[in-house]
Formats: structure tokens, C-alpha cells, sequence
């Protein structure tokens, strides 16, 4: 319906850029002329809009197509070719996001969200080191309004390199500014399990397993957590809430990291 919505939009302002009158102001110059740039804008917002919206539901050649439409715009290419990125990785083609991403770092070389997206990508694909540095860009810029998503990425790149005690400070960062961010208090739960710090695993599994957003994986470990510590009675609420949440799916196997691009 959000889709629809701004498909209509779009034909309506398409439809009052068709009919502008071409009138002209005291120099001689088309007021139709001079307003092309903002009626560029316009139409890139739009189509913008409306990849965001087709991404979110799924649609991905939907939304790149849309896409493109507004990069030939001229207007927002480094907010395009970002979402663009997300679009590709969401599909699997990791080098063509990073392709999309360097090319809006060249725009935009302290977009926040550039840097922080492009450093989950690197981490994501194997360079977490290089990935780590970017991230911490990204921070370095105070202006950012998702600077909890870039400390949770900032952690999980951390983790890849073996740095637990840079992890948790970034976990930990997060949960200050977020504290249900649900990335962060499974992290730290997972560095908790791992030092056998198990009562502080669970308080965090706790936090998690109270969201939408608990997986497969976060279950399992709190599972593994209550076995640790001898709660039979807890293991068996857990398997009972497996069963609300997965319904028919037998306890075990895993889920996929939860991406944190923006």
C-alpha cells in the first residue's frame, strides 16, 4: 500500500511537471528553466521514496529500478548509490555494494552512513580490519543520528579480529546510547558466555529474547546458558517460547547475523 501510494505521487507530480506553463520572468529566462533543478529534486525524493518503500517490502528489481531512474536525475547520486548498496548486498552481490558505495564516498567522502555501511560490508566479507577503520569514521563524525548502530558494528568487527575487550566498550557504547539494542546485548551476551560469565549472559540474552528481533542463534545460546546453570525449569519456558516463536521447527540449527546497515 506505501508503495502504491507513492506510485500515485509520482504520477501526479509528473503529470503537473508535463503541464508547467512556460512562462518567462523579466530577463528573459523560462521560469520553467530555472525551476529544473528543483523539479529534479523532486523527482529523485520521489523515486527515492519509493525504492525505500519496494526494498522494504521485498521487491529488489523494483527498487533498483527505481533507482536508477533517480541517479539519472543528477540529484542525491550519493543517497542513491547507497541505497543501491543495500539493495545489492541484500540480494548477495557483495561487490557490486561495494562498487555502489565507493562510488558515493567519492560524493560524499564524510557521509556518515557511507562509512559506517561500507564498514560493515568490508567486516561482513572478510577485511574486518580495514572495515573496523571505516566504522570508526563514521563515528568520528558527531553529526550522526545512528551513531548506536555504528558502535554495535564497531564491536562485531571487533569480535572478527579478536579484540573482546574493544567489543565489549563498542557493545557497551551502544547499549548507553540504546539500551534495547538488541545487536549489542547479544553480543555482549556472547562475550559473556565465552569468558563463563554465564548469569551475565543470560541478563543480556534476557533483553534480547524480549524482542522481535531474537533469532534462532539467540535462543539456542540461552538455552546453552540455562544448561550452564543448572535451570531445568528456565530451559523448558525457553523451549516453549521456540515453539510459539518457530513453530514446527525442531530445537537447533542457526540463523543468519542480523545485518545493521544504517
Amino acid at each position: 500500500m506505501r508503495a502504491l501510494g507513492l506510485a500515485l505521487l509520482l504520477g501526479a507530480l509528473l503529470a503537473l511537471s508535463a503541464c508547467a506553463p512556460m512562462a518567462t520572468d523579466t530577463s528573459g529566462q523560462s521560469v520553467a528553466q530555472a525551476a529544473q533543478p528543483a523539479d529534479a529534486l523532486r523527482r529523485a525524493d520521489v523515486r527515492l521514496q519509493l525504492a525505500q518503500a519496494y526494498f522494504a517490502e521485498g521487491q529488489y528489481a523494483t527498487a533498483l529500478n527505481e533507482l536508477d531512474l533517480a541517479y539519472q536525475t543528477g540529484q542525491r547520486r550519493a543517497e542513491v548509490l547507497g541505497l543501491r548498496a543495500l539493495v545489492l548486498k541484500q540480494q548477495g552481490d557483495n561487490a557490486g555494494a561495494g562498487r555502489s558505495l565507493r562510488q558515493a564516498l567519492q560524493i560524499e567522502p564524510d557521509n556518515p552512513g557511507l562509512l559506517n555501511n561500507m564498514g560493515w560490508l568490508l567486516c561482513d566479507t572478510g577485511d574486518a580490519a580495514e572495515g573496523l577503520a571505516y566504522v570508526r569514521r563514521a563515528l568520528a563524525q558527531r553529526q550522526y543520528a545512528s551513531r548506536a548502530k555504528a558502535l554495535v558494528n564497531a564491536g562485531r568487527c571487533s569480535v572478527r579480529i579478536g579484540r573482546a575487550d574493544d567489543a565489549t566498550s563498542y557493545f557497551r557504547q551502544a547499549v548507553a546510547l540504546e539500551p534495547d539494542q538488541p545487536i549489542a546485548h547479544a553480543g555482549l551476551a556472547r562475550l559473556a558466555y565465552a569468558s563463563g560469565d554465564y548469569s551475565r549472559a543470560r541478563a543480556h540474552l534476557l533483553k534480547v529474547l524480549a524482542t522481535d528481533e531474537a533469532a534462532k542463534d539467540d535462543y539456542l545460546m540461552a538455552l546453552s546458558v540455562e544448561r550452564k546453570l543448572g535451570d531445568a525449569a528456565a530451559e523448558q519456558s525457553l523451549a516453549r517460547q521456540w515453539q510459539k516463536r518457530f513453530p514446527g521447527d525442531a530445537l537447533g540449527g542457526s540463523s543468519n547475523e542480523q545485518a545493521n546497515d544504517r
